[in-house]
């Protein structure tokens, strides 16, 4: 799946504004993975967001609009892990509280 290089430079911008300027890109799942050391905590999939959640805030994510859990392949999903839709991420507020939730869901695991 291509990813969305709009939204991969947004996501970009975002965490520089975010005081966030250590992220690294890397290719994830067929999309553009953000990296905090050697794990991904958002990847911009298409034009949507895939973002890890920490385990206390996954079942709360999943209850808002536009937000499903990642499941690739339609296989079993993926444990804290939920696929945000472009039209949740539309605008800059909501994409930073996104990739807020991405980073605590990365420190989590230990990033």
């Amino acid at each position: 799946m291509a990813y969305d290089q709009g939204l991969v430079a947004r996501v970009d911008d975002v965490l520089i504004q975010m005081g966030e300027r250590s992220a690294r890109q890397k290719n994830v799942f067929g999309g553009r993975g953000f990296m905090d050391g050697k794990s991904a905590f958002v990847i911009v999939w298409g034009s949507d967001l895939i973002v890890k959640t920490t385990p206390a805030e996954y079942q709360g994510c999943l209850a808002e609009p536009g937000v499903v859990p990642f499941a690739p392949d339609n296989e079993r999903p993926m444990s804290t892990w939920v696929v945000v839709s472009a039209e949740v991420i539309a605008d800059d507020p909501e994409l930073t509280e996104w990739l807020r939730r991405g980073l605590r869901g990365g420190a989590a695991v230990g990033g």
